[in-house]
């Protein structure tokens, strides 16, 4: 069966030019100076990501856009530094991960230090505030590494969800998230995510069950979602196929992993 590749990516269309210049920049400056650039605080203060920071964001940018961006520099650096890790889930492997329940075993949990996962389009639907509209999820960067200042604590997770990306539309909406947590417990986190109404993952779209739509509404199913994908990462490497990058304006140009169901 053919696999689906990539579609291009909120990177390409938004963030992929500051490889030529301002990555490098980044990069150099914090190697010159010292820099924990995993620590994000001490990444903010590189006077190479100040001025990089003040490309990005616009002359009218309200003042809480400033903490998005940084955010969205913050993954995208990590995500080029470390390879440009790109990983799209075929529906049915994704719609596996999104069932109410799953068992990941005594899975401890394993990564790459950032990466992007790309869901099927139209999959799964998500928010940024409860009064805004539901978007549909292009996907989201994901970086982990050691808990600090105390690295034997644990692995510091932060997740950053990319909404209503479309070629019509200059930029994306934003979910940001992050939490400290034991590798060990990593696979119960994710077994059973919290929701106060109705099943984790269920749609909460009116006639979103006849389009088989799924709905992020919930830290915990965010947290829960990229933890059983990144196990399913770790543990099905048989669903894994790698490919070269396609042609634009459609298919990324990234060399990426296509992720499939493994039956």
């Amino acid at each position: 069966m053919d696999s689906t590749p990539a579609r291009i990516t909120p990177y390409e269309r938004i963030l992929e030019p500051l490889e030529q210049h301002e990555f490098p920049a980044i990069r150099d400056e914090a190697a010159s100076r010292g820099t924990d650039i995993k620590r994000r605080d001490q990444f903010l203060l590189l006077a190479s990501v100040g001025a990089t920071m003040q490309e990005l964001i616009s002359d009218d940018a309200p003042a809480e856009a400033t903490d998005e961006y940084a955010e969205l520099l913050f993954h995208a650096f990590h995500f080029w530094a470390f390879g440009r890790r790109l990983y799209a889930f075929e529906r049915d492997a994704a719609e596996s991960l999104l069932a109410p329940h799953l068992d990941l075993g005594h899975w401890i949990l394993a990564a790459p230090p950032s990466c992007y996962l790309q869901l099927p389009n139209q999959l799964v639907w998500a928010r940024v505030a409860a009064e805004a509209a539901y978007e549909p999820v292009d996907g989201c960067f994901v970086f982990v590494d050691e808990t600090l200042p105390a690295p034997d604590a644990g692995a510091h997770l932060r997740i950053l969800l990319l909404l209503g990306v479309r070629p019509d539309r200059p930029g994306v909406s934003l979910v940001s998230y992050r939490t400290d947590l034991d590798p060990r417990t990593a696979a119960a986190h994710a077994a059973h995510p919290w929701r106060a109404e109705g099943s984790p993952f269920a749609n909460t779209i009116p006639g979103g069950e006849r389009m088989g739509f799924h709905s992020i509404s919930t830290t915990s199913e965010l947290e829960g979602f990229v933890l059983r994908a990144l196990w399913y990462l770790d543990t099905h490497s048989g669903a894994l196929t790698a490919t070269p990058g396609g042609a634009p304006p459609n298919e990324s140009r990234i060399p990426h992993t296509i992720v499939r169901l493994e039956r």
